[in-house]
């Protein structure tokens, strides 16, 4: 089996020592470098080439964003997954805007940064729900963030009639995540209940048959 080459980029040891504990035992996963420096990972991008670049906590006087730009210009076809604090003044928008392939809260399950590395990996991309809630609540606008493909996902199993729980097990993630999606779900269709949401895909063409969905519908996550 091939492995997941990953970097990981932070600034405090504890850190990069915790997600080395969490990946290194997977399989299908191998911390091939780490590093405290942004330039120092420039170059680990440019000698090693990783799959992944798992990115955090950085010194105060250097935004997340900047580094992402950095190594972009080095390998515009990096991917990366970047740890969002709770507190962090850094715009999570810029990030989004930055489309990097994962985004994820600091305080996030260790099963999760397995499911976000391994889906990221295949091409796909991972948002945190919280974060996606966050970013709604801010905009304030229906559409102003398009329905995620996870969203859409979701909002088809739901008119199959799908419960949470199942949701949460044909999907393989956790039953609180879904949940999430199905607040922000409503939030964004401005329903009531999830029979109202259903309702109104329809009514905006989100969903028009199980292989149909509205491109223009579609966001980056």
């Amino acid at each position: 089996m091939q492995s997941i080459k990953l970097l990981i980029v932070d600034h405090y040891t504890l850190l990069r020592e915790a997600l080395k504990a969490i990946l290194n035992p997977e399989q299908d996963m191998s911390v091939i470098a780490e590093t405290h420096n942004a330039d120092e990972a420039v170059n680990i991008v440019s000698e090693q080439s990783p799959d992944i670049i798992l990115v955090s906590l950085l010194k105060p006087n250097l935004p997340i964003a900047d580094i992402v730009r950095k190594i972009k210009k080095v390998d515009p076809a990096a991917k990366f997954i970047v740890f969002v604090d709770v507190n962090s003044k850094e715009p999570e928008q810029v990030l989004f805007d930055l489309k990097v392939a994962g985004l994820l809260r600091i305080d996030v399950e260790p099963a999760e940064i397995k499911t976000a590395i391994r889906k990221v990996y295949a091409n796909g991309s991972y948002i945190d729900p919280r974060i996606t809630e966050t970013l709604f609540d801010k905009n304030g606008k229906n559409g102003e963030l398009k329905l995620s493909v996870r969203q859409l996902q979701i909002l088809k199993m739901i008119t199959e009639g799908f419960t949470n729980k199942r949701i949460s097990a044909e999907l393989g993630i956790s039953h609180d995540t879904v949940k999430t999606h199905v607040r922000v779900i409503l939030k964004k269709l401005k329903a009531a209940d999830r029979a109202q949401a259903v309702s109104k895909a329809y009514e905006l063409r989100i969903l028009r048959n199980s292989d149909d969905l509205d491109p223009d519908l579609i966001g980056w996550y």
